[in-house]
């Protein structure tokens, strides 16, 4: 009877514990959606704020989520039906989600003010044609250039690596990285977009000159007066190979006289030689053994394994990080 009575005198404990917000090392997500009963979804943080991701249970529509945090961080939620939205978390601040799950990017975020700001431009701008909800994305970040909330809108909009403006993209970036110069959100989008921006298409692919497997010296300017296709690749990548052979067969049947080469984020240039010999693979191959910290990687801004550039007559980029053959524009 005593433990009994203990446990209802601790209830309201509890309760009033739970009124209460976070601690101040703390950020705590809570919502409630409609027409949605037991589902989970994703939160994670795509600049490295915190490692891994975390899964946040909905249970009768409902949903509580707390993480230790020690700054300002965006945090992307990515949901069951794979779209994706940003949410501010500050320490010792309680972010509120409401709305429907059948809507879930119009979803009204409160809380805190950035996170109200955010809401405000997503809905009032939902209905825009896409020109015109780019057009607003760009001047709100220009207006709110040192908040998050302007990360979180230059991500929606803009950190694409098909954007069709990369002179726009570059421009704001530039914008966000005079703002915030120390902000670790800002200098992931810089050091991971810049160079996808600046050799994107429309843009001429800049001067290089790289070792080849075989001790040869390649650079753009080899190249000049012929097509190329930069193909970066990874013999730990299983889906390489399958690319390469489909690349093979469309280069084979295409009008167009492609010139190739390989670059490849292997550090065991062995196993490399070993595959591209299975393979019979002639292309020259680029591979220094630092994967995505090789100077030549970083500064054509590939990412992609496996992916296509490809470059016309004149050093032009028509395309990047194609990551699918059937998309490679090759006739």
């Amino acid at each position: 009877m005593k433990k009994k009575l203990r446990l209802i005198c601790l209830a309201p404990a509890l309760l009033a514990l739970a009124a209460c917000g976070p601690e101040q090392d703390r950020v705590r997500f809570e919502g409630k959606l409609e027409n949605i009963t037991n589902a989970d979804f994703f939160v994670y943080s795509e600049d490295g704020a915190f490692d891994g991701v975390d899964t946040i249970h909905i249970e009768d529509g409902k949903f509580v989520y707390e993480r230790k945090i020690d700054s300002p961080i965006l945090l992307t939620l990515l949901y069951p039906n794979y779209t994706q939205s940003y949410v501010i978390a500050e320490p010792g601040q309680t972010v509120k989600m409401k709305g429907d799950a059948s809507k879930i990017g119009e979803a009204q975020i409160t809380g805190t003010e950035q996170n109200e700001l955010l809401t405000e431009f997503r809905q009032k701008h939902v209905s825009d044609p896409e020109n015109n909800r780019r057009m607003a994305a760009a001047q709100f970040i220009r207006d709110h250039a040192t908040t998050l909330a302007a990360v979180a809108v230059y991500r929606m909009y803009f950190a694409d690596k098909n954007t069709p403006d990369p002179t726009a993209a570059l421009q704001l970036l530039d914008v966000l990285k005079k703002a915030q110069p120390k902000e670790r959100a800002v200098d992931y989008l810089d050091n991971f977009f810049r160079p996808v921006f600046e050799n994107g298409v429309g843009q001429t692919i800049p001067d290089f000159s790289a070792e080849t497997l075989d001790g040869r010296t390649v650079s753009a300017a080899d190249y000049r007066g012929k097509r190329l296709l930069v193909a970066c690749l990874g013999s730990w990548q299983p889906s390489c190979r399958s690319f390469m052979l489909q690349l093979r067969k469309r280069l084979a049947k295409s009008q167009t006289r492609w010139e190739c080469i390989i670059v490849s984020m292997d550090v065991d240039r062995e196993v490399l030689r070993s595959q591209l010999k299975n393979d019979s693979i002639s292309f020259p191959v680029i591979c220094d053994r630092k994967a995505f910290e090789s100077p030549l990687v970083k500064q054509l801004g590939l990412h992609y394994v496996p992916s296509l550039m490809l470059v016309d007559e004149k050093g032009k980029i028509l395309q990047r990080d194609v990551e699918k053959i059937d998309d490679a524009q090759l006739d």
